[in-house]
């Protein structure tokens, strides 16, 4: 019954607000999570595309033999550390023999220097003795 004195409300319950809240609230939480996985896998592409820059860097070194470094000369597996970015990454390449004696067969594998158990990139090619 409504009292002449005291027209009806017009406007919100609290229980009304509380739900609304509730609901802006678990928006709102779906939204920052998907956000910050955004910027986790975008700090994740920069450091694998600065990594395989590296390993295209240190292969295009070896094929276009500047230089001493001639993989027909190297060792068979070789480390490094190589700043780009204001980071170090740890670079290791292999030279493999192939069936052919004037072929051999390099691996760039390029790894973060904080947290080496992760390859970041790696690479392939081969390589002709001229």
């Amino acid at each position: 019954m409504i009292n002449a004195k005291h027209p009806a409300s017009q406007g919100f319950t609290l229980i009304e607000v509380m739900v609304a809240l509730a609901v802006f609230a678990v928006i709102a939480l779906a939204l920052t999570k998907n956000a910050s996985l955004a910027v986790v896998q975008t700090s994740r592409m920069q450091e694998q595309l600065l990594a395989f820059t590296v390993a295209q860097n240190v292969m295009n070194e070896l094929t276009s033999r500047g230089g001493d470094e001639d993989p027909f000369l190297q060792p068979t597996r070789k480390q490094t550390e190589i700043m780009m970015a204001n980071r170090r990454f740890q670079v290791l390449v292999r030279v493999e023999a192939t069936s052919d004696q004037d072929l051999k067969r390099l691996e760039v594998s390029v790894r973060d220097d904080a947290a080496f158990d992760q390859e970041l990139a790696v690479l392939y090619g081969y390589v002709g003795r001229n």
